[in-house]
């Protein structure tokens, strides 16, 4: 089976780039504020990107994100494919008067893309509620592996926006203080916004690149329970279904998981029910969301990258907000770096209508 290798990786959150993200999760550092938001007598704490000059939601803000991404990007030999994931794009430019509405569509991102990246042979969008960015990485590997593309660069993007802030408010689940992945005393999440991206490339292509190869990616699941709109399953039986399709052919120990870790009661309780029955016991787990916040359609590109960041430094960062772990067979910590048991990590994430995805990464040997 063709091997499939992420030749670079890059992020840009509420903490800056992915050095800066790296460092800020080692040390328990956090970039959650609590800025006023138009509209909102909560100052909730979010994971801005306080360098984007522009409006919550808007395409300005959109594109300048996206900017920051293409600038680490660079034209490669053969044929290539880019796959961005998103769930809502430049929402709020249905709130502003006189726009062009669409801007606001997730569209419009491919649309932008395309006019600045002319070497690019094809472009799509994902757009699978937070799972999107997971997804749009396993998109990336089956088309390689398929002989469709030779690479895949993926880049997941998502925006804080008054709309998105709005809905998660009226769900009641955004948390009132910095959310707390994995704790007993967990009540609601926290929003962040930020971008990631990816290229991926089969192993036979490796040679001809200038990057030098970081890690493979050895394996994907997908399921989707569909219990409910919003809520996850009480069983946990799309996770434990995808965990199961990506470790079918796992021997051994998992080296760690970086798990989707929201923070709220139901996602984390569901998680650590699926992780007790399929992953190995002790096996480290963390979450970035407590730091960075949940960055929605871009969380799966940016826990991939710091997954990729932890195989080369064969550790996992601390969970920040982790006080009284829930109890589970797995080891967590919210103070501690955490070493690796073996050469891969396990990273996923789960979405709204009970979409369910996971991949395996491994050192690049």
């Amino acid at each position: 089976m063709k091997k499939i290798v992420i030749l670079a990786a890059g992020i840009e959150t509420a903490m800056g780039n992915l050095e800066a993200t790296w460092e800020g999760l080692l040390s328990g550092q956090t970039g959650l504020s609590h800025p006023l938001i138009p509209g909102f007598e909560h100052r909730f704490p979010l994971g801005l990107i306080e360098k984007l000059p522009f409006p919550l939601g808007s395409s300005e803000r959109l594109v300048a994100l996206l900017d920051q991404c293409l600038d680490t990007i660079s034209e490669l030999p053969g044929k290539t494919a880019l796959i961005c994931a998103t769930t809502k794009g430049a929402i709020d430019e249905l709130l502003l008067p006189d726009r062009d509405r669409d801007d606001a569509h997730p569209l419009h991102i491919s649309t932008y893309l395309a006019g600045k990246l002319p070497w690019i042979d094809h472009f799509s969008i994902t757009s699978a509620a937070c799972a999107s960015g997971t997804i749009a990485i396993i998109q990336a590997g089956m088309r390689i592996r398929c002989g469709d593309f030779d690479n895949v660069i993926v880049i997941g993007i998502d925006l804080i926006s008054t709309f998105v802030l709005a809905g998660f408010a009226s769900l009641q689940a955004l948390a009132p203080e910095a959310c707390r992945p994995f704790d007993r005393n967990r009540n609601g999440l926290s929003l962040g916004e930020g971008a990631g991206w990816m290229i991926l490339t089969g192993s036979e292509n490796v040679l001809g690149t200038a990057c030098q190869p970081q890690a493979c990616l050895q394996s994907w699941g997908i399921a989707c329970d569909a219990s409910h709109i919003t809520a996850p399953c009480r069983k946990a039986s799309g996770l434990i279904a995808a965990l199961k399709q990506t470790l079918k052919n796992q021997t051994g120990l998992i080296g760690a998981i970086n798990a989707h870790g929201t923070g709220t009661r139901y996602n984390d309780a569901m998680e650590l029910l699926a992780y007790d029955q399929i992953v190995p016991a002790k096996t480290p787990l963390h979450s970035i969301k407590g730091a960075l916040g949940h960055c929605l359609g871009a969380t799966g590109v940016i826990e991939a990258a710091l997954a990729v960041r932890s195989l080369m430094q064969g550790a996992i960062p601390p969970t920040s907000g982790l006080q009284n772990p829930e109890e589970t067979q797995m080891t967590v910590s919210g103070t501690a770096v955490l070493p690796l048991r073996s050469p891969s990590v396990l990273s996923c994430n789960a979405g709204f209508g009970g979409i369910n995805s996971c991949i395996l990464m491994t050192g690049y040997i």
